[in-house]
């Protein structure tokens, strides 16, 4: 029997199904031809999808669990949750969202709401290293402006032969220039 909880707060479901999707992204690039060449466009998030009956008899969970679809964070965006399943322990999701519909037909034969609804993760592993290596690469950018704007001009242009050379060694031929190299 699975159960679920968001922010240690547990979603009462009888019968609960949990279900696990993830979206593997590529684009087609054979164009006409008959090629099976793709291009890959990333990993997206994973998405739960929770199904379960509620007895007509506990109206306060059904109405519990709308409140948490519907509630936001004080940006104003769709609130997000610490999830406990085990299922989202095991692909290491901690973090999701209420994302698509939340349904609550009754049941046809119980006397219970059948509910359904989705939660999506919440920077998932791929955004997480994506978004490291997006500030890895801008500091560094960062680092080589500043030190190509303590180099003089002069220097640069002193150089006759036109080897090149890294930001460092362009570096410390200003630093010579500046001080007055002996040679």
């Amino acid at each position: 029997m699975s159960q679920i909880a968001l922010d240690g707060e547990l979603i009462n479901l009888k019968s609960c199904k949990v279900q696990l999707s993830m979206q593997l992204v590529d684009q087609d690039m054979s164009g006409q031809s008959s090629s099976t060449a793709s291009s890959e466009q990333g990993d997206k998030a994973k998405e739960l999808k929770i199904t379960g009956l509620i007895p007509f008899t506990d109206k306060s969970q059904l109405s519990r669990l709308f409140e948490l679809a519907i509630t936001k964070d004080l940006t104003g965006n769709r609130a997000v949750w610490r999830i406990g399943s085990d299922l989202a322990r095991s692909v290491k999701i901690r973090q999701v969202k209420f994302f698509g519909q939340i349904t609550a037909p009754e049941h046809p034969s119980l006397l219970a709401w059948n509910v359904s609804f989705q939660l999506r993760e919440y920077l998932s592993i791929p955004e997480v290293a994506e978004q490291r290596q997006t500030q890895t690469e801008a500091s560094t950018e960062q680092g080589t402006e500043q030190t190509a704007s303590v180099i003089p001009t002069a220097a640069i242009t002193e150089a006759a032969p036109k080897v090149e050379v890294s930001s460092m060694e362009k570096f410390l031929s200003g630093v010579d220039s500046v001080i007055g190299d002996p040679t």
